[in-house]
């Protein structure tokens, strides 16, 4: 990697040195129970996926020594946010984290060059390709990520009913909306906010209680709709790697 791109800006005066090394996957941990005169121990969670961190070794350029003081300000006004902003590398151009800076910078300065780390991290800890977006039907739909996905599902009603569901059906869950639909309805399903909206106003009293909200597990996944023959679905969702 050379450059990088964070929150849709690279700078010319920055280059990325050779010996950067990210991460294949983000830092996991697992909780393990001791058991007297037995060997090994027992798996005692699931596991837990943390921040991933994302140092960045680089290199500065500038005209003069007073010429670095003044890219060392616009670095810190380029990188310095409150919330996490995208973050694209040259080599990995079809893959985004999410990061912010969490620690100092202190460049070794040799004349008019600087040469330091950048401490990023990613406090959602997947990268994630783009949003992709699918027809339901009785087709497989392919999560093409190694971790599972919050869908966002957007229902057209081409005649009345009463209700919708849809099932997810590798795992059973499904969720259940009942109201009086007409004609021209639209729906909306987001499992990353778990929200429900009708014509684009919320309305979390028409879910059924007994619903289950699920994630797109990676590889194929298929779904039924009732009831059916009434709407026409579709569900986008971004992709993500652990």
């Amino acid at each position: 990697m050379d450059s990088f791109t964070f929150n849709g800006i690279s700078k010319p005066y920055l280059s990325v040195l050779k010996d950067s090394n990210r991460q294949p996957w983000a830092p996991i941990e697992r909780q393990f129970h001791d058991v007297p005169n037995r060997p090994g121990a027992y798996l005692f969670s699931k596991r837990k996926t943390n921040p991933r961190p994302l140092p960045i070794p680089v290199f500065l350029k500038a005209e003069s020594i007073p010429d670095l003081q003044k890219v060392k300000e616009d670095l810190a006004a380029w990188l310095i946010h409150d919330e996490p902003k995208p973050f694209i590398a040259e080599d990995e151009p079809d893959r985004t984290y999410y990061a912010v800076v969490d620690g100092s910078f202190d460049p070794d300065e040799i004349v008019r060059w600087g040469q330091g780390v950048i401490p990023f991290i990613c406090p959602d800890p997947y990268k994630y390709s783009a949003e992709k977006t699918y027809t339901v039907s009785t087709a497989a739909i392919t999560n093409e990520g190694t971790a599972e996905a919050n869908p966002i599902f957007t229902v057209t009603f081409t005649a009345a009913a009463t209700e919708f569901k849809i099932v997810h059906q590798v795992t059973g869950k499904f969720v259940r909306v009942i109201w009086n639909f007409v004609s021209g309805d639209k729906l909306n399903i987001d499992f990353t906010t778990r929200k429900i909206s009708i014509n684009n106003n919320l309305r979390m009293t028409a879910l059924d209680f007994s619903s289950n909200w699920f994630k797109l597990l990676p590889g194929s996944n298929t779904f039924t709709v009732t009831p059916s023959g009434v709407t026409t679905t579709t569900v986008k969702f971004r992709p993500r790697w652990l």
